[in-house]
């Protein structure tokens, strides 16, 4: 697997437990670790049956993780642990930036598209809390950057797509925020903010529930495709993975 794939493939296994300082030093050595080692908890709770999500969805996921990652599920060789780095503001910064561009990508694409039109105001957007991080990051001095072209080029991509391989970029970049991306926000804040939590890893209402019934709205919109285009979805598993560890390599530089 190439090294963005493998940086992000990550976020679909289980939670990493708060255990002290290893387990926060841990965090900041792989951040891409916490996110994707959480996104199918995320979207695996009650299991629920002909679930494409939890099942198939998440299959192809687990194809992608090593055995280090997901001893029981994985099916990748181990792979050595990211080298540990030291983020900075810039970085975190420019990560917004990148953020902003793939969120709003994702909500113009489902606001434009009729096919789209159940994974509106599911509450999960990100959009308006990105602005007021950048804002607030511009008045202390950290101005909002251009998004690297591996935002771009991402943003680009998710336009042309057809519906069942947008899902799956859909699927794995909000879930996988709301759990492995708010521990790297923790972090983060801790480190670099003295504590402060930014915008972008608050929600308006119970996540879980938001969560819950984006995930049922996906298998309804699922129930509808044919093989053809379930296997189209599945296979956007790692381009997913890939493009977005290139959105968190921008929290090293």
């Amino acid at each position: 697997q190439g090294s963005g794939t493998m940086l992000a493939a990550l976020l679909l296994v289980q939670p990493l437990a708060y255990q002290g300082p290893a387990g926060r030093s841990r965090l900041l050595a792989d951040p891409a670790r916490a996110v994707q080692r959480c996104a199918v908890v995320a979207s695996a709770t009650s299991p629920q049956t002909e679930s494409f999500v939890q099942t198939e969805m998440r299959a192809a996921a687990m194809a992608l993780h090593s055995r280090d990652q997901a001893p029981r599920e994985g099916q990748q060789p181990a792979q050595k642990p990211v080298q540990a780095w030291e983020p900075t503001i810039p970085g975190y910064v420019q990560f917004l930036a990148d953020s902003r561009a793939v969120y709003s990508a994702l909500e113009q694409a489902v606001e434009s598209r009729e096919e789209l039109q159940g994974l509106r105001r599911t509450g999960l957007e990100r959009v308006a809390a990105l602005d007021a991080d950048l804002a607030w990051f511009a008045a202390e001095g950290h101005p909002t950057p251009e998004p690297t072209s591996a935002a771009t080029d991402y943003a680009a991509a998710l336009q042309r797509m057809r519906p069942p391989a947008f899902v799956c970029h859909f699927y794995n970049y909000y879930f996988a925020h709301t759990a492995g991306g708010r521990m790297i926000g923790k972090q983060l804040s801790d480190k670099l903010l003295d504590g402060r939590t930014l915008e972008f890893y608050k929600w308006d209402g119970d996540v879980k529930a938001m969560l819950t019934a984006t995930r049922e709205e996906i298998d309804r919109m699922a129930a509808d495709w044919t093989q053809e285009e379930k296997d189209e979805c599945l296979a956007e598993t790692g381009p997913s993975f890939k493009y977005s560890g290139a959105i968190l390599a921008s929290l090293k530089a």
